[in-house]
């Protein structure tokens, strides 16, 4: 009995946390809404989130491939050199760490403040993949920031 009314009160609890959306270009948020509700995911809240706003997106729960018509499959290649490439994609943090699994498999808390959502690259180098999720707004890829 204990237990039960314990669960409903917490079922009730309200939150609310920030969710934003970092570019290629810049390091300025595209997107920084307030969003409350009952997500048990970042992947379940980010989607109904870009639903609610009407963001073109391609992805689910599982995984987003493209938010705001960024480029996907090789058009997200950017080969540098004949030994370097990026790979780009996004890239979430929840309060500052990446959590380093899907989105539907990263809980959001009561306590979560905020997740942050940013378009990045792999780099590979010389053979090896050697860094990820590096902030693209760092480079600036002429390919998606010049006109």
């Amino acid at each position: 009995m204990i237990i039960s009314i314990f669960l409903s009160i917490m079922s009730f609890q309200l939150w609310a946390l920030e969710l934003k959306f970092i570019g290629p270009c810049d390091e300025d948020f595209i997107l920084k809404a307030q969003v409350s509700g009952d997500y048990s995911n970042v992947g379940e809240l980010t989607v109904a989130t870009l639903k609610q706003f009407t963001i073109p997106f391609k992805g689910s729960p599982e995984g987003i491939s493209s938010v705001f018509h960024t480029p996907t499959g090789e058009e997200a290649l950017e080969v540098v050199s004949p030994n370097e490439m990026r790979a780009y994609g996004w890239c979430y943090s929840i309060d500052g760490i990446s959590p380093e699994v899907y989105p539907h498999e990263a809980p959001v808390y009561p306590h979560t403040k905020s997740i942050v959502w940013h378009y990045g690259f792999a780099r590979y180098y010389n053979g090896q993949w050697v860094t990820q999720c590096t902030p693209a707004h760092t480079v600036k890829p002429k390919f998606l920031c010049e006109d």
